[in-house]
């Protein structure tokens, strides 16, 4: 029997880098989980191996492959499933290298499958303790929470007020490579800015946007020239109330009056030829 379960993408609503300590960036970021998911698919196989595909004939190498390391981690773990082996499918919405943490998403949401599946008694702590090992922000997908993400990523606090914001998503269909983003902004010196946050109501939480934006934009602009394009042209239209690049890129999102100005916004770049990937979507 296959089950069908679903993983949900993220947003850095906005990222500030700190400082640095032991070659690790001291982060302060906003993030948001929005209704863009992949699909996996479940099912327990004879093959005596796990099986992994994606679609759009997608290549993912076995050390990289979360959902692989998970079931590994897992069957280490736990000898209820010790000696299952399972074929997973995932149909791929959230672009790969996009920022959006679908790789780190897509384990969570097979962490929690099995848990309940096989009704494994996990603590709140130990689900951190294994799903880290997985993938540092893979914690960030536990449950739907706004979170509020500090020091090297690894401690969030968690807000449950929905923000109920409309965006759109423009993945410019290039991949950006964390590790290089950040090396390229540790060439700049770090301005170390904090303001209080506040979400009170759309105005403030704008202008707390507006305050931090992404301190990765810049370094990625400069591996990726284009993306200037694409921020030039969102400058230029009216009823956008914010825009920015999510984690280390290349996606970028904008947040609209409404639903008719992302629709306009989606036309524009459509106009202006820009073979780039977009969606609407609202937060969680």
């Amino acid at each position: 029997m296959t089950k069908t379960i679903r993983s949900y993408a993220k947003i850095n609503l906005f990222l500030k880098i700190l400082g640095k300590k032991n070659n690790y960036h001291q982060l302060y970021s906003l993030i948001t989980l929005i209704n863009l998911h992949d699909k996996i698919s479940i099912t327990e196989n004879n093959l005596g191996k796990d099986m992994c595909k994606f679609s759009n004939n997608l290549k993912v190498k076995k050390n990289s492959n979360t959902l692989l390391l998970l079931l590994e981690l897992m069957k280490k773990n736990f000898k209820q499933i010790k000696e299952k082996n399972f074929s997973i499918y995932i149909k791929k919405n959230i672009p790969s290298g996009s920022g959006m943490g679908g790789a780190s998403s897509n384990a969570t949401a097979l962490f929690f499958f099995l848990k309940k599946k096989f009704k494994l008694k996990i603590s709140k702590k130990e689900t951190i303790k294994i799903l880290s090992q997985v993938g540092k922000d893979c914690p960030l997908f536990v449950n739907k929470n706004l979170k509020l993400v500090s020091s090297f990523g690894e401690k969030f606090k968690e807000y449950t007020k929905k923000l109920n914001l409309q965006m759109l998503i423009i993945f410019p269909n290039k991949n950006l490579s964390t590790k290089r983003v950040f090396k390229e902004f540790s060439k700049k010196p770090i301005t170390n800015k904090k303001k209080v946050f506040s979400f009170r109501d759309k105005d403030k939480l704008f202008k707390t946007l507006s305050f931090y934006g992404n301190d990765l934009i810049k370094p990625a602009t400069r591996l990726f020239p284009s993306l200037n394009s694409l921020i030039k042209l969102i400058e230029s239209i009216d009823n956008t109330y914010y825009y920015s690049m999510t984690g280390s890129g290349s996606a970028f999102f904008v947040i609209a009056k409404n639903k008719k100005s992302l629709l306009n916004v989606k036309k524009i770049i459509k106009k202006h030829k820009l073979k780039f990937w977009t969606t609407l979507t609202k937060t969680l």
